[in-house]
């Protein structure tokens, strides 16, 4: 059931353009697992042009506080996305990969990718493919082939891919494939890209601190291993009570997702979150008139679920953009996307960590 909220409704100063804005050059800088040096540098200086202090962990993992602070509450979006990584160099010119975190083969046909070398700086670009791509050779063959990694290639827009010619240019095992967002924005409002999650959310909350700032007990945490499943982890929560995730919900049958609200996380792959922290989510949107639904994910880990996990004493709460095939071809409505950043902007200032 979607609920549109009741109560006085508060004018929250959000920039919608800045929001799409911030969305296309954080989808426009790759940042699979591990590999996210590039968009922390952007958020870093984004984060001190919004008066924030931020440091790094040793993984690579991004936090920011307002100068002084002392933060009680915290909000998490994690930076990584998926990718993949060469496995073998083969006799054909073209590189056997595996994927990085968990997505479907399907969904890497045809996808066209990076190839990074050791620096990060970009070697080539290419396309992922099945081992079969031509139906004018391989005619029914390519309808039976699995729909798995072991099925799947990087075609190199090079003209020289033997395997000796590909180490010369240092393309090796263990190279760093991205694969890319190719964002298209609708006229009817809709924003086609891969990896809105998570960067769809990261842009909601820049948008909230524009408008707002950051309370001093609240730190932000931009996690570089979501995709991993390792989240967050104790060093960033230190002395954190509560804590604001902000991620993906994927539609689907039987899902309750909200695509021009807030869809509220009940449930995930863990167990149920905490109720003190998902009640004063309700209840924010019921405030505002933030429309919102929700929701239970059956396979789905968030960024505080590791912290859940390994045992810290905090009150995890999910709030979530609606967006369709997720870990794919993603979709999601700018409504849904200004209604979280309403979500977080109300949020923000609401310092009672108490029930």
């Amino acid at each position: 059931m979607r609920h549109s909220g009741s109560g006085c409704e508060t004018t929250m100063s959000l920039d919608a353009d800045y929001l799409e804005e911030q969305l296309l050059v954080l989808l426009g800088i790759p940042s699979p697992s591990l590999h996210t040096a590039d968009i922390a540098d952007h958020l870093a200086a984004e984060l001190v042009r919004l008066g924030l202090v931020t440091r790094r962990t040793v993984r690579g993992d991004l936090l920011a506080e307002a100068p002084g602070a002392m933060p009680r509450r915290a909000i998490t979006a994690h930076m990584d996305t998926l990718g993949a990584m060469v496995v073998r160099l083969k006799d054909n010119g073209r590189l056997a990969v595996r994927p990085i975190g968990s997505w479907n083969a399907r969904f890497a046909d045809g996808a066209r990718v990076k190839l990074h070398g050791e620096s990060g700086a970009v070697l080539a670009e290419g396309t992922l493919l099945p081992t079969k791509a031509s139906g004018h050779v391989y005619n029914e063959a390519v309808d039976r082939l699995p729909a798995d990694w072991a099925h799947i290639e990087l075609r190199l827009d090079l003209v020289e891919t033997s395997p000796a010619t590909l180490r010369e240019q240092g393309i090796e095992v263990g190279a760093l494939v991205s694969v890319d967002s190719q964002p298209r924005v609708t006229d009817s409002g809709f924003i086609n890209a891969r990896h809105l999650d998570n960067k769809a959310a990261i842009a909601c909350l820049l948008a909230a601190l524009r408008a707002g700032g950051l309370p001093q007990d609240v730190r932000l945490v931009f996690s570089c291993a979501e995709e991993l499943g390792v989240g967050i982890s104790q060093v960033m929560f230190d002395g954190v009570e509560e804590v604001l995730n902000l991620d993906i919900a994927a539609q689907g049958e039987g899902q309750n997702v909200c695509h021009d609200g807030v869809t509220i996380a009940m449930l995930d792959s863990l167990g149920p979150l905490h109720p003190v922290a998902t009640r004063r989510l309700i209840a924010l949107c019921r405030q505002h008139q933030i429309p919102f639904t929700r929701d239970c994910f059956p396979y789905y880990y968030c960024d505080g679920d590791a912290a859940a996990k390994a045992g810290l004493d905090v009150r995890n709460a999910l709030a979530c953009f609606g967006a369709d095939a997720s870990h794919g071809w993603e979709r999601v409505h700018r409504d849904s996307l200004l209604a979280l950043s309403r979500l977080v902007s109300a949020w923000l200032p609401t310092s009672d960590s108490g029930s």
